[in-house]
C-alpha cells in the first residue's frame, strides 16, 4: 500500500483516539449537567445556549468547515441532551 496513505491513516487513527476520549469526557459532564438541571427544575433544551455553542464553534473553525462544524455540533448536542435526559431519569 501507499506509504503516505498509511501515514495519513495512522494520523487519523490517533486523532480518533483523542476524539473518543474527549467525547466520553463531554458525555460525563453532560450527565452532570442533566442532574444539575433536574435539581434546579430546568428543562434539558436551552435553544439560546445551543445557538451560542454553535456560534463559538464557528468562530474557532475555518470558514470552509462551517457547514460540517455546525452539523457536528448539532449532533454532539443531541447526544448530550440524550445523556442529560438519561441522567435525569436515573435520579
Amino acid at each position: 500500500m501507499n506509504p503516505e496513505l498509511e501515514t495519513l491513516r495512522a494520523e487519523i487513527d490517533a486523532i480518533d483516539r483523542e476524539l473518543v476520549a474527549l467525547f466520553e469526557r463531554r458525555m460525563t459532564v453532560a450527565a452532570r449537567v442533566g442532574e444539575a438541571k433536574a435539581a434546579a427544575g430546568v428543562a434539558v433544551l436551552d435553544e439560546t445556549r445551543e445557538r451560542r455553542v454553535i456560534e463559538n464553534a464557528l468562530r474557532l473553525s475555518a470558514p470552509e468547515n462551517h457547514t460540517a462544524v455546525t452539523a457536528f455540533m448539532r449532533n454532539l448536542m443531541e447526544l448530550s441532551k440524550s445523556r442529560q435526559r438519561e441522567s435525569r431519569d436515573a435520579i
